[in-house]
């Protein structure tokens, strides 16, 4: 394990790229720390006491200032990196559902269009029947009360 993570380190370090990286971090951090120290002692200025030390003025703690703002900025990287992942990983959920959706709605239209297909002779036989004989007997009892003169309402006597 311990010498899977060194192993891990080396191959990192052994890249210009990554290592510049690494690199950048650092000076970075120490950056954030020396501008912390200033910050500190302003502080200690402003509230009449700038003879004091701060811790960081021992050189083993200003290392350890400078080791946990780079493990910090670390973390952060890691953290942002696992967000991004995640992002693009439901992304991709996100995406392949929608495909399947639509997968899902041609495969219903291809169903019901071959449906409609197959059903169509049924449909056209059943309006030549209606075109043939059922629908005109129809017709003419309407012409025949068309032409004929109005007819009143019938008479419905009141009831009470």
């Amino acid at each position: 394990m311990a010498f899977d993570i060194v192993a891990r380190s080396w191959k990192i370090l052994e890249n210009d790229l990554t290592r510049k990286k690494c690199l950048d971090v650092y000076e970075e951090a120490k950056g954030r720390t020396d501008h912390m120290i200033a910050e500190k002692r302003k502080k200690l200025k402003k509230e009449g006491r700038s003879f004091e030390q701060i811790p960081e003025d021992d050189p083993a703690k200003y290392k350890h200032a400078i080791y946990v703002m780079v493990m910090k900025l670390f973390a952060d990287m890691e953290r942002r990196r696992q967000k991004l992942d995640q992002r693009d990983q439901e992304e991709r959920k996100r995406k392949r559902e929608t495909e399947i959706e639509e997968e899902e709605r041609i495969k219903a239209d291809r169903e019901w269009q071959q449906n409609f297909e197959e059903s169509r002779q049924s449909r056209v036989n059943s309006w030549h029947d209606f075109q043939s004989g059922a629908g005109k007997s129809k017709k003419t009892k309407k012409q025949k009360h068309m032409t004929g003169m109005m007819v009143p309402p019938k008479f419905k006597p009141e009831s009470r």
